[in-house]
């Protein structure tokens, strides 16, 4: 259900203008504005609790092509799921340089990078730590091609200790999962 929301003097003036300065916004007057995006709603003061209450859904912000994908970062609550809700390849996430905490906040998984075009070579461009790719489920089948130049130039080790890192985590995950059942 949409919501209405309370405007400041400045806020109100910088939607409407000098001449019909209303002090409500809601979707219905979003919607009749192609201007008004999430980027400049979000620029005159309105924060991502009060674009909530605007529109809870994300997807219609989505799909109304007013929440775009270098906005995710500002509305963490939203979990806004920039492969599977943004249709992000993984160049776009890697420009946008996410760091592996907000990638697993909004549950995005290895997997999920892989789909939108995750390669060995292409890791380089996300610049994250060895165990923060295996937080996000990277996993020895992924390593299969890895050299040891990559190995050195990715993780600064060997492949081998890499290797042993990735296995000794999916098996310490295994034994959390196996305790759980």
């Amino acid at each position: 259900m949409c919501g209405v929301i309370d405007l400041t003097p400045s806020q109100s003036v910088a939607i409407y203008g000098w001449r019909k300065p209303l002090r409500i916004l809601n979707w219905k007057i979003l919607l009749e504005r192609e201007d008004l995006t999430f980027k400049k709603l979000y620029g005159i003061g309105l924060t991502e609790k009060p674009l909530f209450i605007l529109q809870p859904d994300k997807m219609a912000w989505i799909s109304e092509k007013r929440l775009e994908l270098d906005d995710v970062i500002l509305v963490p609550k939203w979990r806004v799921h920039v492969t599977r809700d943004m249709k992000a390849t993984f160049v776009d996430i890697a420009q946008m340089n996410l760091s592996s905490d907000f990638l697993q906040h909004t549950g995005v998984t290895f997997e999920d990078l892989v789909k939108s075009g995750l390669t060995l070579n292409l890791m380089m461009l996300l610049p994250l730590t060895l165990i923060a790719w295996v937080h996000l489920g990277l996993h020895r089948d992924f390593l299969t091609d890895l050299t040891d130049v990559q190995s050195h130039a990715l993780f600064h080790i060997p492949k081998n200790l890499v290797l042993q890192c990735v296995q000794e985590h999916t098996h310490t995950r295994n034994i959390d999962i196996e305790n759980l059942v």
